[in-house]
C-alpha cells in the first residue's frame, strides 16, 4: 500500500502537470501565494550561477522556471555601483558592499593557525549574488588549473572544452583610445573573449600612474608579460579586464542574466528554501519560507531542482534535507537520504596579506569622485590597479625547498582527525597534483595584488582544507565555516616566500624611483619566525570560498558526477563555487560564468537525448 506521503506527492505531481505549461506571465513575485503550484525548474539562489542557469533554461518558452532568492534587488547605491567604492580594494575608501544588507554577514569560528581570530566570510544575500559583493577582477586561470578537474575524474572540464562557456558568458570591450594614445600598450587577442554575453568585461580608461613602474618592476625581476591570460597563459604578469559596463563605468553584474520579460520565468524574493523535498530517491520539490516563525510552504519540480545557494549554504541545504555525512547527520536527528561524506569537506580559498599602505588624502579623493560624477573618468573608474602578476613558485621561492618540505609530509597527516576516508583519499589525489605543480612553470601559486604603493600577496593553490557544517536542524542558524587557515604548513611557507618578494619588488630600480617604502609592517620584521607572525596576524579572505560539494568521484569524498548531478539522487544538481574541486589560481568570477553556462547546457542536452 503507497504511503501517505507517496500519495500526496502523486496528486501534486498531476495538479502539476495540468498547470505545467499553462502562460503565465513573468514577474517579480514576493509572497508564497503567488508562486505557481509547479514549475519544470526550480533554481535555488538568485547569484551568479542561478541567474545564469536560469537564463539559458528559460530561453524555451516552454520550459518554467522558478528561482528562489532569500535577497533582493539593490538601490544601486554609489558604494555597490561606482568601481573604486565597491571594489574595496581601497579600505581607507571602506568596504564597499560587504558587510551591509546585501551580504550573509557570516563569520568562520576561531582559527587556531591565525592566533584564534575569526574571519568574515562574505557571500551575497541578494540577486546577484556575489556579483554584487566582489572586487570586479575578471580574470581566468591557467590551462593546467583546469586540466586538473580531468584528472581528478571529470571528463569535458579542461581548459579547451570550458573556453567556448567563457566566452559565452562574456560581452567584452577592447581598450579605450585615449588610453592606447597615453602610451599604455594593452594587448589583447579576440579569440579569448566573447562579445554576446550578459556579463561585461572592459579595462579601466583610467590608468594609474605607478602601473608603469610595477610593469617595469616585474621586467626587472624577469618575469614574463602576458599578452593576454583569457587564452589559457596566466602565469606571469598581466592586464586584467574588469567587469565594469563601460558605457557608464558601472559594476556589472550577473543581474544582467535576468530576463523579466520572459513570461516562463518567475523570481521569488525575500524568500529562503528550507529543504530539498525527496521522496524514494527523486526530488519532488523545495520547501520555503519569507521568515524563521513563518508557515513553510512548498512547490513541486517536474524536472530537476538546481541548487545554486553557495559555497557555504549549498552544503547546509543539503544536511538539512537528508544528504551528508551520516554519523553527522544521526547527530542532529536527521533521517539520512544519501551518506555522501563529502558533503561540507573540501573547503578552501584563496587568502591575502596587506603589505604596505594605501593612501587617503581627503582632498584628491573628492576631487576624483566630482570627476567621475561629472564625466565617468578618472580613479573612480578602476579598482585600485590595473596591472597584476600570478607567479609560479619558482619566480618568488626555492622551489627545490618546498617540494622537499611537501615530500616530507604525509599527504594528509593536516587534515583533521575525523576526516571521513572517502574525502581524505580525494585530499591526497589533490595534494599529489599541488606536490607535482610546484616545479611547474605554467602554474601560479602567489598573486600579487599592486594598489598604489601596497603590494598584496594572495595565495591560489592552498594545501589547507576545511569544512562546513550544520549546527542544528534550523535553516535559519548559520553554518558552521571553519576554514582551517594555514593548517597545512605549506601554505604559511608560501606566504612567508611571498612577503619577501613583495620586499624584493619594492627594491628594484622602477619602484625606488617613486620612493615606495615599507609602512607596514616595516623594516623591523625580518626574521623568519617574525614574519610568520605578521602572516598570522594579518591574513584575510579573498572570498573565493569552493569546494564543499565537489565535482569528484564518489571514491574520492565527490558530492556530484560530471554532469553536476548529486549521487544518489535523481532530479537534483549543484550549479555554484561549491562544485570546484580545486580552485583556478584567478579571482572566481569568471570561472563561474562559464561553469554556469556548460551547466546549462549539460542540463538542456540530458533531456534531448
Amino acid at each position: 500500500m503507497a504511503s501517505g506521503k507517496s500519495i500526496f506527492f502523486s496528486l501534486f505531481t498531476l495538479l502539476g502537470l495540468v498547470n505545467a505549461h499553462q502562460t503565465f506571465p513573468g514577474r517579480i513575485l514576493n509572497r508564497a501565494s503567488e508562486v505557481e503550484q509547479s514549475y519544470d525548474y526550480v533554481v535555488v539562489g538568485g547569484g551568479l550561477s542561478g541567474l545564469v542557469v536560469a537564463n539559458r533554461l528559460s530561453e524555451n518558452p516552454e520550459t518554467t522556471v522558478l528561482i528562489i532568492e532569500a535577497g533582493g534587488f539593490t538601490e544601486n547605491e554609489d558604494w555597490i555601483t561606482i568601481p573604486l567604492l565597491s571594489s574595496a580594494n581601497v579600505p581607507a575608501l571602506g568596504n564597499g558592499p560587504r558587510g551591509t544588507k546585501y551580504d550573509w554577514n557570516m563569520t568562520g569560528i576561531p582559527q587556531p593557525e591565525l592566533g584564534n581570530r575569526s574571519i568574515q566570510t562574505p557571500a551575497g544575500k541578494v540577486i546577484g549574488g556575489g556579483t554584487v559583493l566582489n572586487g570586479m577582477v575578471f580574470n581566468r586561470g591557467s590551462k593546467a588549473d583546469y586540466d586538473r578537474w580531468v584528472a581528478l575524474g571529470n571528463p569535458g572540464w579542461d581548459f579547451e572544452n570550458l573556453l567556448p562557456y567563457f566566452k559565452k558568458a562574456e560581452n567584452f570591450t577592447p581598450p579605450d583610445s585615449k588610453v592606447e594614445e597615453e602610451g599604455w600598450d594593452i594587448e589583447y587577442d579576440p579569440a579569448y573573449h566573447g562579445e554576446h554575453g550578459h556579463v561585461q568585461s572592459s579595462f579601466a580608461p583610467f590608468v594609474w600612474p605607478s602601473t608603469r613602474n610595477y610593469i617595469n618592476s616585474m621586467k626587472e625581476l624577469h618575469v614574463p608579460n602576458i599578452e593576454d591570460a583569457m587564452g589559457g597563459n596566466a602565469a606571469g604578469a598581466y592586464w586584467f579586464t574588469q567587469s565594469v559596463n563601460p558605457k557608464n563605468e558601472t559594476r556589472s553584474t550577473a543581474q544582467g542574466f535576468y530576463d523579466p520579460s520572459r513570461p516562463n520565468l518567475h523570481l521569488l524574493i525575500g524568500n529562503r528554501v528550507t529543504r530539498i523535498i525527496i521522496d524514494s530517491g527523486k526530488v519532488k520539490g523545495v520547501e520555503f519560507s519569507a521568515e524563521e516563525n513563518a508557515a513553510r510552504s512548498t512547490v513541486q519540480v517536474l524536472k530537476e531542482v538546481v541548487l545554486s545557494a553557495g559555497t557555504l549554504h549549498t552544503p547546509q541545504l543539503l544536511q538539512l534535507s537528508g544528504i551528508g555525512d551520516k554519523i553527522h547527520l544521526s547527530s542532529l536527528g536527521i533521517e539520512t537520504v544519501v551518506d555522501l561524506p563529502g558533503v561540507g569537506s573540501n573547503y578552501h580559498d584563496h587568502i591575502l596579506l596587506y603589505t604596505g599602505q594605501i593612501g587617503n588624502n581627503q582632498t584628491w579623493t573628492s576631487e576624483q569622485l566630482a570627476l567621475y560624477e561629472s564625466k565617468k573618468e578618472g580613479p573612480y573608474t578602476t579598482l585600485g590597479g590595473n596591472f597584476f602578476a600570478f607567479l609560479p613558485v619558482g619566480t618568488f621561492s626555492n622551489k627545490t625547498a618546498l617540494l622537499s618540505a611537501a615530500v616530507a609530509q604525509s599527504k594528509s597527516q593536516y587534515l583533521s582527525s575525523n576526516t571521513p576516508a572517502t574525502v581524505r583519499a580525494g585530499y591526497e589525489t589533490q595534494f599529489a597534483l599541488l606536490e607535482k605543480d610546484i616545479t611547474s612553470p605554467s602554474t601560479a601559486y602567489l598573486e600579487f595584488i599592486f594598489a598604489d604603493t601596497a603590494i598584496i600577496p594572495a595565495l591560489h593553490q592552498p594545501f589547507s582544507r576545511g569544512t562546513v557544517s550544520i549546527k542544528s536542524t534550523s535553516p535559519f542558524d548559520s553554518p558552521v565555516i571553519d576554514p582551517r587557515y594555514l593548517s597545512n604548513p605549506l601554505d604559511l611557507a608560501l606566504f612567508v616566500a611571498g612577503f619577501e618578494y613583495a620586499r624584493a619588488i619594492r627594491k628594484t630600480n622602477a619602484m625606488q624611483t617613486i620612493n615606495v617604502i615599507e609602512t607596514y609592517p616595516g623594516a623591523s620584521v625580518t626574521t623568519n619566525q617574525q614574519i610568520e607572525e605578521f602572516v598570522r596576524a594579518g591574513v584575510d579572505t579573498e572570498h573565493h570560498h569552493a569546494g564543499t560539494a565537489s565535482m569528484l568521484p564518489q571514491e574520492l569524498g565527490g558530492v556530484v558526477d560530471p554532469e553536476l548531478r548529486v549521487y544518489g539522487v535523481e532530479g537534483l544538481r549543484i550549479v555554484d563555487a561549491s562544485i570546484v574541486p580545486m580552485l583556478p589560481a584567478a579571482h572566481l568570477q569568471a570561472t563561474l560564468y562559464g561553469i554556469a553556462e556548460k551547466a546549462a547546457d549539460l542540463i538542456k542536452n540530458s533531456y534531448s537525448r
